[in-house]
């Protein structure tokens, strides 16, 4: 700590930095600005100052860059941050601190590192339309596009909607273009931003947003923010305003809505039902791609991928009969692999039919002639 005599602070933002590193080390990563000024300073009218300071982004502290402000949606109740320089600055020696904080910091992201390879198949109009895709997200690309787009006065950020049937790739899609650009993945469990409590589900949901801004900032290679299974916060907007819940779930949007028109980064949100989706959100998505189930051609190949151990005739007579995902073939196959290692023997055919008719709940069998 002997470097916070090297900062050269006024009394004042001293003893705010003292008290924020104090709850930082108790393991508060967020410090709430209204409490920590009452605490410190007990004149009202030095308060309200301090209080503007920071609003403002005048702060002395903030201009060194060694706290920052969560844009919070409350406006009296705001809270404040150390910023990352702040904390390698003063806390570079202290390995448990700094362990717990990359622990801390590391949750719901995924380095690109630690994403296995996946090999994935699809018809010529989702291959072409994710190859591209991939081009636009590679760091250099990515670069000059967002240079040019600001260069026009254009959003820097970009949105894209991967939609279509369960179990056709969206989500693996998502993992492997990050693994091949090398993005690491913010992804976002819908679940974790929604509260019973009145008013936190907006604040829960602007803190997703806080977070990956930072995250952008201190990353050379921009992090690609996964919304999974999307419309359960993407849907549409309530018509009626009278109860909390609507309310709740309107102001929500709201937000969501303004932080993708002020993005810069890459959002992705992965659906199974885009027509639950509010029209409001289609407009500011960039790119939309469609995942449609297989054809027949691209389940000969997944079920090639996924069993080497059938001969062409089977993979040919499996993928006419059963109209199957990806995702639902990938089922089959560990069913296969699962009976194989415990009774070291593989299936035969007949079971791995059987298999087959347990999967399809709605027995959407195409009848065919020879099988």
């Amino acid at each position: 700590m002997n470097h916070i005599k090297t900062l050269d602070l006024a009394n004042g933002s001293l003893y705010i930095l003292l008290y924020m590193c104090h709850g930082f080390i108790q393991g508060n990563e967020e410090t709430n600005m209204a409490s920590m000024l009452k605490t410190i300073f007990s004149n009202l009218e030095a308060q309200i100052t301090l209080r503007k300071s920071f609003v403002k982004g005048k702060h002395e502290l903030q201009m060194k860059e060694l706290v920052g402000l969560e844009e919070d949606i409350f406006r009296n109740d705001r809270n404040l941050h150390l910023t990352e320089k702040c904390i390698d600055a003063l806390f570079s020696d202290d390995k448990l601190i700094l362990a717990r904080k990359d622990e801390k910091k590391n949750q719901g992201f995924v380095d690109y590192q630690d994403i296995p390879e996946k090999r994935l198949f699809f018809g010529e109009g989702e291959q072409n339309s994710l190859e591209f895709l991939e081009e636009v997200l590679k760091p250099d690309n990515f670069k000059k596009l967002t240079l040019r787009l600001e260069e026009k006065n254009m959003p820097r950020g970009v949105a894209i909607l991967l939609y279509g049937a369960p179990g056709t790739g969206k989500t693996e899609s998502v993992y492997q273009i990050a693994r091949r650009t090398g993005r690491g993945i913010h992804q976002i469990v819908i679940s974790e931003t929604k509260s019973k409590w009145f008013g936190e589900s907006e604040k829960l949901i602007k803190k997703v947003f806080d977070q990956y801004r930072r995250l952008v900032e201190i990353k050379e290679i921009a992090p690609i923010l996964l919304f999974n299974e999307a419309d359960g916060i993407f849907s549409r907007r309530k018509e009626s305003n009278k109860s909390a819940v609507s309310q709740t779930e309107n102001a929500i949007q709201n937000i969501i809505l303004q932080e993708m028109e002020d993005l810069k980064g890459i959002l992705i949100a992965t659906t199974n039902m885009s027509n639950n989706l509010d029209k409001a959100f289609e407009r500011r998505f960039l790119y939309k791609i469609c995942f449609k189930k297989p054809t027949v051609e691209s389940r000969i190949q997944i079920w090639k991928d996924k069993i080497p151990s059938l001969t062409n005739d089977e993979t040919a007579r499996l993928a006419e009969k059963f109209n199957f995902s990806g995702g639902q073939i990938d089922n089959i196959a560990r069913k296969c692999l699962m009976k194989e290692v415990l009774y070291n023997t593989a299936p035969n055919l007949n079971e791995l039919l059987a298999y087959c008719t347990e999967e399809n709940l709605q027995t959407s069998v195409q009848p065919i002639g020879y099988m």
